[in-house]
């Protein structure tokens, strides 16, 4: 059974995840609190030690994200609920944290059970939350770090050091710029999903490639060569859009 503390200051909002996870999830989660702040939030987490959190981020008095500095160590997974698709979004989604959209569905707390049951509670949280607070205080366009899962932990890179991603069935090859490699336990779509900046261009099914790292395009043989030596195919459906951007950086 996994125990979970909702923080939400709406008192509806409480309600109606606690009597969603109570209809349909209560074989799987069990709520040992419901909290209206931060404040309030910390005394319950620390008398009851959950598994998760789902915790508002828009809220009066002190925002979601100010839970963080009131921990020395997280020792729970978070679940971030807003009604805002906002920039923190785009935040959490690169620092690798779930979030449920208001009002809150069966379907997405579904999702997020079965991404949470076929992992152990990650050891790497408080790397998470410090690459968070640092998008969030810097903003998303400003920062490019993106946390990865490799193995039993994340990996926190510099998405500017990354020259190209290569698909290996339901894995990915990551090749950065240092000559070293990351190998993530996670499709290439979903790794794209992360990389969700303007210099990465999906030029095959297999391949994401890091345009500013490209060093040459073979037009004939329909090649493109990377800084680092390598040569990746370029679809024939993708050919088009690469030529616009490739030459309009160029």
């Amino acid at each position: 059974m996994i125990r979970c503390v909702i923080i939400d200051d709406e008192d509806n909002s409480r309600e109606d995840l606690r009597m969603l996870i109570e209809r349909f999830f209560k074989d799987r989660l069990a709520v040992v609190g419901l909290c209206e702040s931060v404040e309030d939030g910390v005394r319950r987490i620390n008398a009851t030690l959950p598994d998760v959190v789902f915790l508002d981020i828009n809220m009066p008095r002190e925002d979601g994200f100010k839970l963080f500095e009131k921990f020395d160590e997280i020792n729970f997974d978070v679940v971030f609920t807003t009604a805002y698709a906002e920039h923190a979004i785009e935040a959490i989604k690169h620092a690798a944290f779930d979030y449920l959209i208001k009002p809150v569905a069966p379907k997405a707390v579904e999702l997020f059970l079965s991404r949470y049951e076929q992992k152990s509670l990650q050891k790497a949280t408080n790397k998470k939350i410090n690459l968070l607070l640092t998008q969030l205080q810097q903003g998303h366009d400003k920062n490019v770090l993106v946390s990865l899962p490799d193995k039993n932990e994340f990996r926190v890179v510099d998405a500017r050091e990354i020259i190209y991603c290569k698909a290996d069935i339901n894995y990915t090859k990551i090749f950065l710029s240092d000559g070293k490699n990351v190998h993530v336990s996670k499709t290439l779509g979903i790794v794209e999903e992360i990389l969700d900046y303007p210099f990465f261009f999906r030029c095959h099914k297999s391949f994401l490639v890091n345009m500013n790292h490209i060093d040459s395009y073979n037009k004939v043989e329909r090649l493109i060569r990377m800084k680092n030596g390598d040569t990746i195919y370029l679809a024939d459906r993708r050919v088009e859009e690469f030529i616009n951007i490739f030459g309009s950086r160029n």
